[in-house]
């Protein structure tokens, strides 16, 4: 599973980097067009095209699968036993990375994995605040300058439809994780939360489950 998780890492980066105006997931369509411009040109040996524009199908077949798949993948699994942990306090922030439609200032986006964080306020209502920093990839390609900064997910008990327990493949290691199924005015929404480890997992499922009426 860790080459699967490695190939949606790698599929989403290509998504979501620039080169220029382009995603980098682009590429392997160029790549093939060049090559087969190269080959009518004689520039480029017609056994060789042909294998470049293969390896470029292929790539772009694993990408739009990738992309299918929410570049991400869950595995539910059960519920394990932990420690004594303190409950959740109001405006209290659980260091994670979460998955889903993040929103701000009229902008929606998906994003996948980011750094963030799961409070909720003295209200009940729930907050995922997540962090877009500025980066590059391969030296060449960068991050939107639109996207960097915070964005942010809000839901409240009552939206709460499912939360199922698992992990998440993204990358090579798997991650203790949550699936949060809610409703917002736009319909049916998924939210991924990953943890470091399971304690901090539990603690932030109690404090969803506390009040969430569908789950009683």
């Amino acid at each position: 599973m860790s080459i699967v998780g490695l190939a949606l890492k790698l599929s989403y980066l290509m998504s979501r980097y620039r080169l220029g105006f382009l995603p980098l997931s682009y590429l392997p369509a160029a790549l093939a067009l060049a090559s087969g411009v190269a080959a009518r040109a004689g520039l480029l040996e017609m056994g060789h095209a042909l294998l470049a524009v293969a390896l470029c199908a292929i790539l772009t077949s694993i990408l739009l699968l990738a992309r299918q798949q929410g570049y991400i993948v869950f595995h539910q699994g059960k519920e394990e036993a932990t420690p004594e942990f303190t409950p959740l306090v109001p405006d209290e922030k659980v260091l994670l990375r979460a998955t889903g439609h993040f929103e701000v200032s009229g902008m929606r986006r998906y994003f996948v994995e980011i750094i963030a964080a799961f409070s909720t306020l003295e209200t009940r209502e729930h907050v995922v605040m997540g962090w877009i920093p500025p980066s590059r990839f391969l030296l060449l390609a960068s991050w939107p300058k639109a996207e960097v900064g915070m964005w942010y997910i809000f839901f409240k008990p009552e939206a709460i439809r499912e939360i199922a327990v698992g992990e998440v493949h993204f990358g090579l290691r798997a991650r203790p994780a949550l699936r949060i199924s809610y409703r917002n005015k736009g319909g049916q929404e998924t939210l991924y939360l990953s943890f470091d480890d399971t304690l901090q997992r539990q603690r932030v499922l109690e404090d969803l489950r506390r009040d969430a009426p569908y789950l009683a």
